[in-house]
């Protein structure tokens, strides 16, 4: 019985290692296939008004863009001009 209970810590302790080993594994693809891994590639990533932007027109539609960077996000700042509403023309009196 000793000789059983032995054997059996031994599977159970090889069948543990094996699952780490299988969990790491998933852990480094995980990590290579997230986009931060990407950004360590050299890439970024941009945001218009706090959205993803993904083309260029979403981005020069919007009033502020914001690049992230492997180390950190950069604000380039809200815009105005011609995409900013302006004020209505006073009316003026009308006596």
């Amino acid at each position: 019985l000793a000789r059983l209970s032995r054997r059996l810590q031994v599977v159970a302790q090889g069948q543990v290692a094996r699952w780490q080993a299988r969990l790491e594994a998933a852990v480094r693809l995980q990590d290579s296939l997230g986009y931060k891994a990407t950004l360590a590639r050299g890439y970024a990533v941009v945001y218009g008004d706090g959205a993803l932007v993904t083309t260029r027109a979403a981005a020069s539609g919007a009033r502020a863009l914001e690049i992230e960077f492997a180390d950190g996000k950069l604000a380039v700042g809200a815009r105005t001009g011609a995409r900013g509403k302006s004020d209505p023309p006073e009316q003026g009196s009308l006596f």
